[in-house]
């Protein structure tokens, strides 16, 4: 029975342990979710900064993959320069640049704008081969596809920022609806645990042929079990503050109350005698422990016992 019981104990600590860390863990993620959320004008803006550009790959992939996009779109430009000529330059750099920004991130399309422009400029716009100042139709052009270019991949950084902080907010309030979920469960199987304890421990006293009571310091009934109202004939509920003295004889008032006093001061147990009234007008004599109980700062103190009858006993 004592192994059995030691291994109960041990199960329900390491349920309580993984409970307590399950707790910790999500506490942390709504922590530093909340810290890399914050509004601009706070003084974790810097987090949120920095957490929105996590939406992209990082390293070195994506400038890869941005030259190689970029060389894409010269090869293409390239093989149509005999058509087009001097039309339309920098088009599918200015395509290419979108690409990127949109799978590769800022950065990568910075890479793309800077190269076409280079590429463009000294193959596609007259003078050919040259980095020569063009002619201002041209020169029209070449400021036109930076202004283009540079705000399109602007606009697209912030909407997938935007895009990647939503995606954020729906992660946390998931986790939140989670978190608020099985702690309501956690909280009915408690209630139901504590309900079920209160059912047994009330069925168990109800058996036992002693008065149980517990009392506070203002007088007031925590708890009495059934055999007082069965022997007594007092309705349950009708006690206050004072009212179960009406049932004590009036000669053994003086000492209850003094030996409550006593032990509620000293702290030290004793023995409790005195005569209660029963429901059909008699005394008798009722007799048993008395000891203090504090509350966990050492204040409410509260007075535990049981009194039966000597012979009973």
């Amino acid at each position: 029975m004592r192994r059995r019981g030691a291994g109960n104990r041990c199960t329900f600590s390491l349920q309580e342990s993984s409970a307590k860390m399950r707790s910790i863990a999500d506490a942390v993620f709504l922590l530093r979710a909340t810290a890399l959320m914050k509004t601009p004008n706070s003084k974790h803006d810097n987090f949120r900064i920095r957490n929105a550009r996590r939406w992209s790959p990082g390293g070195w992939p994506p400038y890869a993959g941005a030259l190689a996009t970029v060389s894409l779109a010269f090869l293409i430009r390239f093989e149509l320069h005999p058509a087009l000529q001097s039309d339309y330059p920098f088009l599918l750099f200015t395509v290419a640049a979108l690409l990127v920004e949109f799978f590769l991130g800022f950065g990568p399309a910075l890479l793309v704008v800077v190269a076409g422009l280079l590429l463009g400029t000294y193959c596609f716009v007259p003078p050919y081969d040259s980095f020569l100042v063009p002619e201002p139709l041209d020169l029209f052009f070449v400021a036109g596809y930076l202004l283009v270019a540079l705000l399109a991949i602007f606009l697209l950084e912030d909407l997938q920022r935007s895009k990647y902080a939503l995606s954020l907010m729906k992660e946390v309030l998931q986790s939140r609806l989670e978190m608020l979920e099985r702690s309501n469960t956690e909280r009915v199987l408690a209630e139901r645990a504590a309900q079920e304890n209160s059912e047994r421990f009330r069925s168990l006293a109800a058996s036992f042929p002693q008065i149980l009571y517990m009392r506070r310091v203002d007088g007031e009934f925590e708890y009495l079990n059934e055999q007082f109202y069965r022997y007594t004939g007092v309705a349950p509920g009708a006690l206050g503050a004072a009212g179960w003295m009406l049932a004590v004889h009036p000669e053994d008032t003086a000492l209850v109350t003094e030996l409550c006093d006593r032990v509620g001061s000293s702290g030290v147990a004793a023995t409790l005698r005195f005569r209660l009234r029963m429901a059909g007008g008699s005394y008798e004599e009722f007799a048993g422990p008395i000891t203090r109980l504090e509350g966990k700062h050492g204040k409410d103190i509260k007075w535990v016992g049981s009194v039966v009858k000597p012979r009973a006993s």
